[in-house]
This record gives structure tokens, C-alpha cells and sequence, in this order.
């Protein structure tokens, strides 16, 4: 379990510009040169290594189905994990003293340095936690726990649980809710569209090497009438 533990100061995704408030993020200004806004299909694909993916997802079809979409899609964009400050206390020394440890750890630390370790740590979750909760009143416009909501039952078994990390890859495809996540005002389609047709596009981060596709496949089951492209994209 302690391997799959997520330091509240884990590195977190680089900004895309200043997160806008939702459905009005403003658009990326257009090359020189070119008149207008570049399509979606017209920026680079993913390069360079890093702990996060910047995501672009596509939704287009008739405009009732889209905005059927994008209202289902809203929502606090956190996992409701159970917080339990003694688990993760519990955990995190743990983690720290170590396989086969005695006296002092292969870190260096004592027993008693573990204990105060993991009593930091518990204080620095819980005060991230306290965080999460106070922006759970500014909506996400694309809230995974939304479209493909976590069962009770595996909540309940918390975060760092095998076998809810797995039911997450599993039906997400990432262990994480999104990142960053923006409603990208202006970006077309790449191609045009019928009447009565309209685009949207999000961005958001996960994880590099976990690619949200089984969410996507799950919306697209869902939405039958829309169609999904899902694009891994660059910093540039």
C-alpha cells in the first residue's frame, strides 16, 4: 500500500497560463502570419519526458447532445476519498522505517524520526485536504467522478488501496483526477462541421504514462451522438 502513497508537496503540473474561471478560458493568440485561430488538428503532438501530460479532448455533435454533455460533465473535480489522518500516519511511517529496519532506517532517520516524519506528513495532508474541500464550491468543467463516477465500495477503500487504484486504471485509465482542467474557449474542430453541429475542447493533466482512454470510451458508450478525439499535446 505505501508504495502507491501520494506526498501532499508531489510535484504538480505545470500551469497552462492562469486557470480561467470555467467556459471562459481565454483562448491561445494566433502564429503570426496567420489570419485566425489555428484548428485543433493543427497543433504538435506530445514531446519531451515529465511527470504530467497536457491533454486536449474534443467533443463535437449536435448542439443539445453537446451541452447535455457539458452540464453531465461538471462537477467538483476531486475524488471523494474518506480522510483518515490515522491511515495515513500509519502509512507513511511505514514507508519510512522500512523493510527489515532496526534501530535506525536505511534513511538514516531513527524510529523516533520516522514517527515525527509521519506525523508531519499527516499534518500536511490533512492540511491539503482542508484545501481540496474549500474549492469543491468553484464547479470543474470536466469532472471524471462525474461521467464515470468511483462506487462506494471502492472509496470506501481509500486512496492508496490496490485495488482501487486499479478499478480507477481500469475505468479511467488514470489513478488521478485531472489536472488543471479548462474548458479551452475558441479552439475548432479541425474540419468543418453540419448545421446545427458545434465543437468544445478541454484541456487538462494526468499523469504521462496514464493515458485517459477508457474514460473516453466510456463517454462515447454514453454519448452516442457525439464524437470524442482525445489527443496527447505539448507545452509549446
Amino acid at each position: 500500500m505505501t508504495g502507491n502513497l501520494r506526498f501532499p508537496w508531489a510535484d504538480l503540473p505545470p500551469v497552462k497560463g492562469d486557470e480561467p474561471p470555467p467556459d471562459s478560458a481565454a483562448p491561445a493568440p494566433a502564429p503570426r502570419g496567420r489570419r485566425g485561430r489555428r484548428p485543433l488538428a493543427a497543433w504538435r503532438a506530445a514531446a519531451g519526458e515529465g511527470y504530467w501530460q497536457w491533454w486536449h479532448l474534443l467533443v463535437h455533435g449536435p448542439v443539445a447532445a453537446v451541452d447535455d454533455f457539458a452540464a453531465a460533465a461538471r462537477g467538483r473535480g476531486l475524488i471523494p476519498w474518506p480522510f483518515d489522518g490515522d491511515r495515513v500516519e500509519e502509512d507513511m511511517f511505514a514507508l519510512a522505517i522500512g523493510d527489515g529496519a532496526s534501530a535506525h532506517t536505511h534513511r538514516g532517520l531513527s524510529i523516533e524520526g520516522c514517527r515525527i516524519l509521519a506525523r508531519q506528513f499527516r499534518d500536511a495532508a490533512e492540511v491539503r485536504h482542508s484545501h481540496n474541500l474549500m474549492r469543491m464550491d468553484r464547479p470543474c468543467v470536466l469532472d471524471f467522478h462525474a461521467l464515470v463516477p468511483v462506487p462506494p465500495t471502492i472509496l470506501r477503500l481509500g486512496a492508496t488501496h490496490p485495488d482501487a487504484l486499479s478499478w480507477l486504471r481500469r475505468h479511467w485509465g488514470t489513478a488521478e483526477a485531472p489536472r488543471n482542467v479548462q474548458r479551452l474557449v475558441g479552439r475548432k474542430a479541425g474540419r468543418r462541421l453540419p448545421n446545427g453541429h458545434r465543437p468544445v475542447v478541454y484541456g487538462f493533466f494526468t499523469p504521462r504514462a496514464e493515458a485517459p482512454e477508457p474514460l473516453v470510451a466510456a463517454v462515447r458508450a454514453r454519448w452516442p451522438d457525439l464524437s470524442f478525439v482525445l489527443s496527447a499535446r505539448d507545452m509549446a
